[in-house]
Order: C-alpha cells, then structure tokens, then sequence
C-alpha cells in the first residue's frame, strides 16, 4: 500500500491548491447559516488531512489507533479509489476553470453557469467532493474516514440545499428554468 501513502498527500496538495489557492472563489454575500455549513465543511477537510498524514507518515499508529477496516483493504479497492479520486479531480478542476472563465457576469458573488461542466449536474464541485470523500474512505477504509464521510455528506447535502435557496432568490425564473433542465448531481 505505499502507492496510497504517496497518492494521498500529493492527490490532498494539489486538490487543495487547486480549490483554494489557484482558483480561490470570490468572496460571496451568504446567508449566515450558509457560513456555518462552509466552517463545518472546511473542519472536515481538515480531519481529512490530519487522517492523511497519520496514514502517511505514521504508519503503526495508524494500525494501532485508527481501527482499519481489514475487510475492506485491498489492492484492487485501492486502486478503483485512486481512480474514483482522479475522476473527482477532473471534475473539481472542470468546474473551477469554467468558475474562473466566466467571472465577469457574478450578481453579489454569485454566478449562474449552466453550460460546459453545468449542463451535466447543477453541483459538479460538491459531486467531486462526494466522489473524492467515497474515494478516501475506499482509500483508508476505517472508522474515523467513514465518520467523516457521513458528516461530509450530511453537510454537503445541507450546504447544497442552503446555496440553491441563494441562487433561486438572486436568478429567480433563470435558475428555476435551470433547475428543470439540470439535474442537482447526475
């Protein structure tokens, strides 16, 4: 399993350059309850990361400590999870250049896609991080990852729910013509 101990770090570098430093979003006017969600959010990537790097680089704590699940640890999972992973990349990486393309027509932070990436799923950066947190879970199959991977949904799921009240009180009839055409995930 040493491919995932150097996959992990260097995928968790380059997803959280790529999401944060390189693309950085705008700031956005959000509703309080919004910015609960995104602190939450943010504590489960930073978990996420502590797991990585005790799985990285502290091996027999690891073992000791993190409760693997045994039954789930194989080469072949591993594998089909760094694929889920990079897949999820793709697909964060699509949405966030598409985001940085169209920057000129924002209403308060906000932006309206529904071409490229957006014509597929109305979330396609919550979908990568779903993907990319089904993927760690295959990837470090134990009871903290899969607590994490529960929380992440449920707050994703909320998050989802609070940005598309946002979005369907600044487009209005635009984002509810949008929402009949698109799909939320898939």
């Amino acid at each position: 399993m040493i491919h995932l101990r150097v996959f992990l770090p260097v995928f968790f570098l380059l997803y959280f350059l790529l999401t944060f430093l390189l693309y950085a979003p705008k700031k956005k006017e959000k509703p309080p309850k919004l910015k609960t969600v995104t602190l939450l959010n943010s504590v489960i990537w930073l978990l996420v990361i502590a797991l990585v790097t005790v799985f990285s680089l502290y091996t027999e704590v690891y073992h000791q400590y993190i409760v693997p699940f045994e039954a789930l640890k194989s080469h072949w999972l591993s594998w089909a999870a760094i694929g889920l992973m990079s897949l999820a990349f793709l697909i964060v990486f699509s949405a966030k250049n598409q985001q940085r393309l169209n920057r000129t027509s924002e209403t308060k932070g906000w932006l309206l896609l529904s071409t490229g990436i957006y014509a597929k799923s109305r979330n396609p950066l919550h979908l990568g991080q779903l993907i990319t947190l089904i993927g760690f879970f295959l990837c470090i199959p134990s009871i903290y990852s899969g607590v994490l991977l529960l929380l992440g949904f449920l707050i994703v799921f909320v998050r989802v729910g609070l940005e598309e009240k946002v979005l369907e009180s600044i487009f209005g009839e635009d984002y509810f013509a949008y929402e009949k055409v698109v799909r939320r995930w898939i």
